[in-house]
């Protein structure tokens, strides 16, 4: 039990200084193009949730909506400034860990479909596009006369232009996802067999 634990806190740390590098490093976990960025800051959230479940995803997915408002801080500006209102950068990281993990954990119950790398792919696809449709979601919502400043529209055409502008950014990240998650989550099984037969329940 002691060893579970002590390998417990230990991926939690290695997972978030990765959550954390990737934050603040430039160009490696966001990639800023004009105005917007994209990210694959989400990549570790979605392994942590695949390994570990959706509490994991949850924690992760926190940790990443915090740091992604203290970035923000960074970058007047431009449209990565509207994250530093926590309902922008923190609550949809936090649903989108929380769900992603309960995908992966609905997902972990067909153990033959679970260590397939298609399904995991499918999963991490999905759960990034969730992740895309939250986030811009939440800036319609609250943003709509700012986004009309930074795209230079109008506030009707204001999400067709924010889809129009990271639709391409948004399959690219899904697809990055897709092939990153299953590869190294299988890895990690087949190190560590006991992560894949663990119920939900004793994450």
């Amino acid at each position: 039990m002691r060893n579970e634990v002590i390998k417990r806190i230990v991926f939690d740390a290695m997972f978030l200084a990765i959550i954390a590098i990737m934050t603040f490093v430039p160009y490696l976990g966001y990639i800023q193009v004009g105005l917007i960025s994209f990210t694959l800051v989400h990549i570790p959230v979605l392994i942590g949730a695949a390994i570990f479940g959706w509490k994991r995803g949850l924690l992760y997915g926190t940790f990443f909506g915090v740091l992604s408002l203290l970035k923000a801080l960074s970058y007047p500006g431009t449209i990565d400034y509207l994250f530093v209102n926590p309902l922008i950068s923190v609550l949809p990281r936090i649903l989108f860990g929380l769900g992603a993990g309960l995908l992966f954990a609905l997902l972990k119950r067909m153990p033959q479909l679970y260590q397939k790398g298609l399904f995991l792919a499918a999963a991490a696809f999905i759960s990034t596009l969730f992740h895309t449709f939250l986030v811009l979601s939440a800036l319609w919502l609250v943003y709509r006369p700012e986004l009309e400043i930074f795209l230079h529209t109008s506030v009707s055409w204001v999400g067709f232009a924010l889809v129009g502008l990271v639709g391409v950014g948004a399959l690219i990240e899904a697809g990055i996802a897709a092939l990153s998650v299953p590869m190294i989550a299988l890895l990690v099984f087949r190190k560590y067999p006991d992560l894949a037969k663990r119920k939900e329940t004793e994450s």
